[in-house]
């Protein structure tokens, strides 16, 4: 194998996504504070009204979030890909291998995904269903919050949890990767503790106290048709109650080398890692390996709990595979190290051409 090759280490943000008409490519170590993708190209783009309106159709724009404790990991996630608008609370189980959600497509204007994180919101209702992200990373802050009824064999959910990511709790990795000198890929992830509680049917099932962790996943853009990637990440607090995880992506960026969002968290520290692949010898189901070419990083991922969300005759508009299970292996950064044994997350083969 090689000798691994790490990313540079994130520079303070630039102050907007988009500067004189051009992508401010590059990872940063906190908040862009101005995410103005439709910017791109100067003045004749700025104020077309036309081209903007192609190129916003043309962005996938999510805000996720996932979090839990010991026994319980929940993904949810306001998401505009254009075609399509959709808001989500996903709660696993990670022991009893049970998942319920709560889940409705609604159309796209009817929700509103954030450009920026300080002091801003994600949000979508449909009825009495509702998920709002509230980020307030100016002041370390994260709010989650989602609530649905139930009905009928589906139970009610009450969701409400803050994160804290201040400078002496959390590490940001944002970056700006290039999908071409036009087009790009921005995501900002952090993972942080947590306190909150998640109530589903009447009953409270979660968070224990001081176990808590979430995950911040902000998400716009102009991607390729077809749209695909592999993804993987988990987070726990381990035994002193620091919280620790991983990011692991494959897409289609240029120059992954310099851009990937390959990163371990272990409390308030950050540690890049070298470009990765998935392999799944035996199907989505089945064991995933991830590795990249100098060792630095190979884990397991063996699924236990399914979830699928395809689109057309044949998955020909979409195809989407992402279950939840069990980690295994080790990762090793250039200043630090991560055992992965026995951590719980989720897994996603994505290919989109909505």
């Amino acid at each position: 194998m090689s000798i691994p090759v790490y990313p540079p280490s994130p520079v303070a943000p630039p102050p907007a996504l988009v500067v004189d008409g051009q992508y401010q490519f590059g990872t940063y170590d906190g908040p862009i504070p101005i995410i103005n993708p439709l910017d791109v190209g100067g003045a004749d783009q700025r104020f077309h009204p036309l081209r903007r309106a192609n190129r916003n159709m043309r962005l996938k724009e999510w805000e996720a979030f996932q979090l839990g404790d010991d026994d319980w990991f929940v993904l949810g996630a306001v998401y505009n890909a254009k075609a399509l608008g959709l808001i989500q609370v996903i709660a696993v189980n990670k022991h009893a291998g049970t998942l319920t959600r709560w889940q409705v497509k609604m159309p796209p204007p009817t929700l509103s995904v954030a450009r920026g994180l300080l002091g801003s919101s994600s949000r979508g209702r449909v009825a009495d269903f509702r998920v709002e992200v509230g980020n307030h990373l100016d002041r370390g802050r994260l709010d989650v919050d989602a609530h649905h009824p139930g009905k009928r064999d589906l139970p009610s959910m009450g969701l409400h949890v803050t994160g804290r990511c201040g400078p002496d709790e959390a590490a940001h990795l944002v970056v700006v990767h290039p999908f071409s000198a036009d087009r790009a890929l921005y995501s900002h992830k952090v993972m942080m503790p947590m306190a909150g509680n998640l109530v589903i049917g009447g009953d409270h099932v979660g968070f224990a106290e001081d176990r808590g962790f979430a995950i911040l996943d902000d998400h716009h853009g102009d991607y390729p048709r077809p749209m695909r990637y592999d993804w993987v990440t988990a987070a726990r607090r381990n035994a002193a109650g620091v919280v620790e995880g991983f990011n692991l992506t494959h897409n289609q960026i240029l120059d992954p080398a310099q851009f990937n969002e390959n990163a371990i968290w272990i409390g308030d520290q950050l540690h890049r890692l070298p470009p990765v692949t998935v392999e799944r010898p035996q199907g989505p189901w089945g064991k995933w390996l991830i590795r990249d070419a100098s060792g630095a990083v190979d884990i397991t991922f063996t699924p236990t709990v399914r979830s699928t969300m395809h689109v057309g005759p044949g998955k020909v508009l979409a195809e989407y595979y992402a279950p939840y299970g069990w980690y295994e292996g080790a990762i090793e950064a250039e200043h630090a190290s991560l055992n992965v044994d026995g951590m719980f997350g989720v897994g996603e083969q994505k290919r989109i051409t909505l």
